[in-house]
């Protein structure tokens, strides 16, 4: 590409580039889902919206960039979803089953979302590849848990619990269920799984559980 292309892209990007990027990201996400990563090249993305390849390549420094933006989309919308949902509820036991509602509701919601996040999870080769993506995806996930279980500790909701390891549990919880869930819809009832997900934390994390009943 180039120089100067690159080097308007490191400037901040407009309303329209920033939508163009967004529609590349989106056609990606199609295009993966419906046909795999392997099958997928910036030339299929660009005969999907029907562009030229050149346009990606203004946009986005090679398939590796594309794959970056279209991880961090994946879970840029799926944090803003479970956030709204969260920032409705006022107690903390309502924040964490409103967390586990909402992460099941968008994965239901947006199936081709995590059929294509899975296969570009399996595309890192390189350990700092894989530890950007953990920054990325989880760090993110478990400091909004920890401050709903911090909170809730705080408020005299929950019981003293080391809040990092559950919000780790709760989160490796959801994102297994959803990888069992994108390999086979048919065999995974996602609504019992989410039932059962709030009662079985809800009884542990619950201080009043645990005044109760000495056993949990």
């Amino acid at each position: 590409m180039p120089t100067s292309a690159k080097s308007r892209r490191r400037k901040k990007t407009t309303f329209i580039e920033q939508a163009r990027r967004k529609q590349i990201v989106g056609a990606t996400i199609e295009t993966i889902a419906g046909q795999g990563l392997q099958h997928t090249s910036l030339a299929e993305i660009a005969r999907v919206l029907d562009i030229s390849q050149s346009v990606i390549s203004y946009h986005f420094d090679g398939k590796s960039e594309l794959i970056a933006e279209t991880i961090n989309s994946i879970f840029e919308q799926t944090n803003a979803y479970i956030k709204t949902r969260v920032d409705a509820q006022i107690s903390s036991v309502d924040k964490l089953d409103a967390y586990i509602d909402a992460s099941f509701e968008f994965e239901m919601a947006h199936r081709d979302l995590f059929i294509a996040l899975v296969d570009l999870l399996g595309s890192f080769g390189s350990a700092e590849e894989k530890r950007r993506f953990s920054v990325t995806a989880y760090d993110a996930c478990r400091r909004h848990l920890e401050k709903i279980l911090l909170e809730g500790q705080e408020h005299g909701e929950f019981r003293a619990l080391s809040a990092q390891a559950l919000a780790t549990t709760i989160q490796g919880t959801i994102d297994g269920i959803m990888l069992q869930w994108v390999f086979n819809a048919d065999a995974v009832d996602m609504d019992e799984c989410r039932r059962q997900m709030k009662q079985i934390f809800g009884h542990h994390v619950r201080k009043e559980t645990a005044d109760g009943d000495t056993s949990v």
